[in-house]
């Protein structure tokens, strides 16, 4: 099925509908503008490993600007949880702190906005895992969960190519050889992006991972290490 043919019949449940968007990510911005043009209320979950970055924010007011019928709801990254329970990177460590999965996030935000249905932009391209959740969505939406996949059918490059045709904003990509490149902080590549771009952004990081620093230390020293060794 199509992204337009699964959207069509989510629209015929509802007139709202919630979207996981990760902000700066191609199948986010491709399914905000899908879902912008056919629901009269996006509410887009974005979960921030640091808060408040500026080059997240620079695609969160983006698509704020573009789309009159949509809003942003922001909430800590699921795997942040895990970070703070082992204290990943010197992140101040909380043993006792619960778990809080990407099912539960999910079913607050039904709750607090009484919306029914979300939108995921998971792709069978994505991989075998990704293939076992979209075999349980028949047609693009699973009905025991409500959880809907407009992009199960497609590919990278029809995602790019659907950007490319609506003049929409470019992923946020800090390396050009690297399919998705989100907010990792663990990459030495991404804390220099940071560092020579949004300085400002590095700092917070740095303040809530403060090991970060010894990573951008050793790679500003000698390099991608990584990349030499292959």
């Amino acid at each position: 099925m199509t992204p337009a043919s699964i959207i069509h019949n989510i629209k015929e449940r509802t007139s709202s509908i919630i979207l996981f968007h990760s902000g700066t990510g191609k199948d986010s911005i491709c399914l905000c503008d899908m879902l912008s043009k056919k629901f009269d209320r996006v509410v887009c979950v974005f979960m921030y490993m640091v808060d408040g970055l500026d080059y997240e924010n620079r695609y969160i007011n983006w698509a704020l600007n573009r789309y009159p019928n949509i809003e942003f709801y922001k909430t800590p990254h699921y795997a942040l949880y895990s970070y703070i329970k082992v204290g990943y990177l010197g992140i101040k460590k909380e043993e006792n702190i619960g778990k809080f999965p990407i099912s539960k996030i999910d079913k607050l935000v039904r709750v607090k906005y009484k919306i029914d249905y979300s939108v995921f932009g998971l792709k069978k391209s994505n991989g075998i895992g990704s293939i076992f959740t979209l075999n349980m969505a028949k047609e693009g939406i699973n009905e025991k969960t409500n959880r809907c996949y407009p992009l199960k059918d497609w590919g990278n490059n029809d995602v790019m190519a659907y950007i490319h045709l609506n003049n929409l904003i470019e992923p946020f990509r800090y390396d050009k050889h690297k399919a998705h490149s989100g907010c990792n902080i663990s990459d030495p590549l991404f804390l220099s992006y940071l560092q020579n771009k949004y300085p400002n952004d590095l700092q917070k990081v740095i303040a809530q991972f403060p090991l970060c620093e010894n990573i951008l230390f050793k790679y500003n020293l000698y390099g991608n290490i990584e990349n030499k060794a292959e």
